[in-house]
Parts: C-alpha cells; structure tokens; sequence
C-alpha cells in the first residue's frame, strides 16, 4: 500500500449533533501546558481557531457548519478529524472518539489494514484494494463530511489524467469542484505528464538556511545514472529505503550516484535523521518545509525514487526495493 497512507496511524475522527459544535480535546500528559493548539480546515489548510493547553486539557467551539474535515495541530504533530454538530472529545493518547461517522471510519480503516497485512497480496493488488476502499468509502458518504475527504484522497492516491478527475467530478456533489485540494489532484496530475519516464528532467533551485543554493542539475545531467530519493525523517517507510540504497552504493559503488531531496520536513529533523541513518550521499534541505519540489514532479507520496540517466531523462518513477534494484542494473549496464 502506498507509504501516504500511513498518515492513518494518526487519524482520529470526531462526530456529535446541533449546529454548533464543542471540541475538548485532552492530551497524554502535561507537557504540552502552555502551548497553542491550532484546529484548521484540512482542505484549505486555514486556521480555523486557537487555543492553550491548560493541565492537560484544550477547547474549542465554534459553528460546525453541517460538518467538516480538520486538522488540530499540538506539539508539532497533526490529528485528522471530522467535527459534527454538538460535544466533541478527543482522547490524543487513547486515540479515541465516539460517534456514527467515527464508527465508519474506524470500520473502514480496521479494513484496510487488514489489507494491508496481507501477505497473500501483490503490491499492485493491495493498491487497487486500498483505491476501492477509498472509492467505496466516497461513495456511501458524499453527503457528509468524510465524503470530501475520501474523493481528494482517491484522487490523490490514483495517478489519474485531469480529464479523469474532471469525469469522476461530473458525479460528485457540485461543492467538491470548489476544494483547494481538487487543484491540487490536478496540479498533480498535469506535472506527472511533465516528468513521466522518457521526459528530460525538470529542474529546480532550493536556498539553504545559510542562504546557500542548491539545484537538482548539480547533480543530474552530467554524465552518470543519478538516483534521487525524495523522503522525509518522520517517515518510516523512507527511512527503511535509505539501508537499500546504501547497499546499492556499497555493490555498484561510482556507477551511479545518489541525492536526497529533503521534502515535508524541517532542516532541524532532516539534518538530525542524516546523522543517525548515517546517510553518505547529499541531500538538498532547504530553510523550510520543502515542498515545491514534490510539487514539480507530481509526487503524491514518499518516498518517491527516481532514477536519471546520464543525460537527465526519466528512466523510472516510484519504484522501491527489489524492482528499484533490477532497474538500477538495466540501467548503468
């Protein structure tokens, strides 16, 4: 299953019932005392409201608005939910709320994982599995607030033409063309025709912290095979292809290279990661959370490994493992 679902580890889903709508949400412990809490508007990305921590504890109220989906953001970590109409609890460290449309969710990703955990399934399957999850999930709750959620999601998780997208949105309720998440599907979808496999590659600049500027043609196009990785700290998967592709290095050795492209990620957290995974190749970090370079290329999960050929054309994209391994081959024979 694509790595981008593993953001369901941390999902947690609020319902209840009036128009208004109040949010108490309490942590594991007192150590975010003090601190502000954000709840924002997970397709816009907007703040919606702030509020303190105190002994352990944060609240919000506000017009729910029929329902949407959000984010609340504390100690640097993000929490997906629905808020409904009426009393919201959020338990962080249990990870629990109850209520019809958690339920759903809660069914449905109880589901997935077990998909997932399928040792029985191809790759290729568990990902058309995971799709039709998200498609049926979709379908049985357009009308509501994990509706919008799972049709961005199901874009985004297909690699999909904008004509596909604009197909499914002829179907969809008449307010889903109006998501800021819907551009982004298509944005997605136009670069992914931009840099597909056979196209030379596009380029890009990142400033450093110190001001310093790197481009991804200071290490693509010149001669030799280049494999950039874009990956990130938090993410497990990511950091499990780094030992591969060390030993990748360690069998071929100057046949090719490889370059890191730090995206979704603080320098602070990148540049502590390259020291405890001991990465021995650069890697592009720029003075914020990157993600105009994943932006560029369409990407829509990490980590995301594509491999340049001397000149700079696209030999492959998103392989990982064992295929990214046989590609390499093929590739600096």
């Amino acid at each position: 299953m694509k790595k981008i679902a593993l953001f369901l580890t941390t999902l947690v889903l609020l319902t209840s019932c009036s128009k208004g709508y109040k949010l108490t949400v309490t942590m594991p412990d007192d150590n975010n005392n003090g601190e502000t809490a954000f709840l924002t508007n997970y397709d816009s990305g907007d703040t919606i409201a702030t509020a303190t921590v105190e002994n352990g504890v944060c609240t919000f109220e506000g017009d729910a608005n029929g329902g949407f989906f959000a984010r609340l953001y504390v100690g640097g970590n993000p929490y997906g939910f629905v808020i409904e109409p009426g009393e919201v609890k959020l338990n962080i460290a249990e990870g629990s709320a109850v209520s019809p449309l958690n339920d759903k969710i809660a069914a449905w990703s109880k589901e997935m994982q077990q998909i997932a955990d399928d040792s029985t399934l191809t790759e290729a399957e568990n990902d058309a599995r995971y799709a039709e999850g998200l498609m049926k999930l979709y379908q049985d709750n357009k009308d509501n607030a994990i509706g919008p959620w799972a049709f961005c999601n199901y874009l985004m998780y297909k690699d999909l033409s904008v004509a596909d997208i604009d197909a499914l949105l002829k179907e969809a309720p008449a307010q889903y063309a109006q998501l800021k998440r819907i551009d982004k599907a298509k944005n997605a979808a136009r670069q992914l025709t931009i840099t597909a496999e056979g196209k030379k590659f596009t380029d890009f600049e990142v400033v450093a912290e110190d001001g310093a500027k790197q481009k991804l043609s200071d290490y693509v196009g010149k001669g030799k095979v280049v494999i950039a990785d874009f990956w990130a700290s938090w993410c497990p998967p990511c950091r499990a292809e780094i030992p591969k592709l060390q030993a990748l290095k360690n069998q071929y050795g100057d046949k090719f290279d490889v370059v890191g492209i730090a995206v979704w990620d603080t320098p602070e957290d990148t540049r502590k990661a390259i020291e405890e995974l001991n990465i021995t190749w650069p890697v592009i970090i720029g003075n914020h959370k990157l993600t105009e370079p994943t932006d560029l290329y369409g990407i829509k999960s990490i980590p995301h490994i594509i491999i340049f050929g001397p000149d700079g054309t696209i030999l492959s994209r998103g392989l990982t493992g064992d295929a990214l391994a046989a590609k390499l081959a093929e590739a600096i024979q």
